[in-house]
């Protein structure tokens, strides 16, 4: 397949892993040894959590908590016929393991159809958000599903494995750069897949959250893309335009202005802005404009920053404007 395709991360997943730390879990070894406690033919103990523990790179990720009896007891019966996104599951396993990377990597030992490990290059990748590790693994799983079925994965695990190869590749000069991943990692830049699609709705809509006006969105894209804050300025901007107008305009029968520049010049033609407001407005617009129409990816670094240096006083103006407003 031409152009990037997740699914060809897979193979890499071990060759990665043996170039950053030496290795990777034996996870066929692994989920071979649970497969009695998967059917229920045994119950899972002390001597299965041992099995992880001896394998030559857990520790090298991940220090195994210690467990009382009582703890280890309650583990019994868990993972028979787990079921995909099981929340009780995990929050009980939470509860028990106090650490969402160790949970997720035994989940995905027991049901890799299903399930896959939780860490901080995939939390980074996907641009991962919620108020609880477990509420974040619960948002990994949903992730998983989604590119699984994007890509024709066979499994959850499978999907994790791709996803945590694909990382390395973008966050490791070494391997960026190295002939063998170079393509991947420029197909991956170059063209929009499900990957990007997710890591960008769920790191816009946490932008989102904590910037309720427009103006505070904007701040937030003007070091890497002042068009795009210039676009949002414009937009709380034309939001005041068409408050004030509706608030000190009356209904009436006859003509009333839409668009912004003519009820900019109805509220100046009735004296609810002042001369200068009026100019000042006209600038901002013609910054929005800029913003809207010109190809900024195809100019100047330098102009790009004159640019930005023109929204920040935009936003300025806007905000001094928007105060006033509110108090008058």
């Amino acid at each position: 397949m031409s152009g990037f395709d997740l699914k060809q991360l897979l193979p890499l997943y071990d060759e990665i892993g043996c170039l950053k730390y030496g290795g990777t879990l034996n996870f066929p070894q692994l989920i071979k040894l649970m497969e009695p406690v998967r059917k229920g033919q045994e119950e899972f103990g002390l001597e299965h959590l041992e099995i992880i523990k001896r394998d030559q790179l857990f520790p090298a990720w991940w220090k195994m908590p210690e467990l009382s009896p009582q703890e280890i007891d309650s583990l019994k019966g868990l993972f028979k016929n787990i079921q995909p996104k099981d929340t009780g599951l995990i929050q009980k396993l939470f509860e028990i393991f106090k650490n969402i990377e160790i949970m997720s990597c035994l989940l995905r030992i027991m049901c890799p159809e299903h399930y896959g490990i939780y860490s901080a290059p995939v939390e980074n990748l996907l641009s991962i958000k919620a108020e609880t590790p477990v509420k974040k693994y619960l948002c990994y799983l949903d992730d998983l599903s989604e590119l699984k079925e994007s890509y024709g994965f066979d499994t959850s695990a499978e999907v994790d494995m791709a996803l945590w190869a694909l990382s390395a590749i973008l966050n490791e000069d070494y391997l960026r750069n190295n002939s063998d991943y170079h393509q991947i990692y420029l197909d991956y830049i170059k063209e929009p897949n499900a990957v990007k699609r997710i890591s960008a709705r769920q790191a816009l809509k946490n932008i989102r959250k904590e910037n309720v006006s427009y103006l505070d969105l904007a701040e937030c894209f003007l070091e890497t893309d002042p068009e795009v804050a210039g676009f949002l300025a414009g937009k709380e901007m034309e939001s005041l335009i068409y408050a004030l107008y509706e608030q000190v305009i009356p209904r009436h029968k006859g003509y009333r202005a839409r668009d912004f520049r003519s009820r900019l010049e109805e509220l100046w033609e009735k004296r609810h802005l002042r001369d200068q407001e009026k100019e000042e407005i006209i600038g901002w617009w013609e910054t929005r404009n800029k913003a809207v129409h010109p190809d900024w990816v195809s100019v100047s670094p330098e102009e790009v920053a004159l640019f930005r240096e023109e929204v920040i006083r935009m936003i300025s103006g806007v905000r001094k404007f928007k105060e006033k407003l509110s108090k008058s």
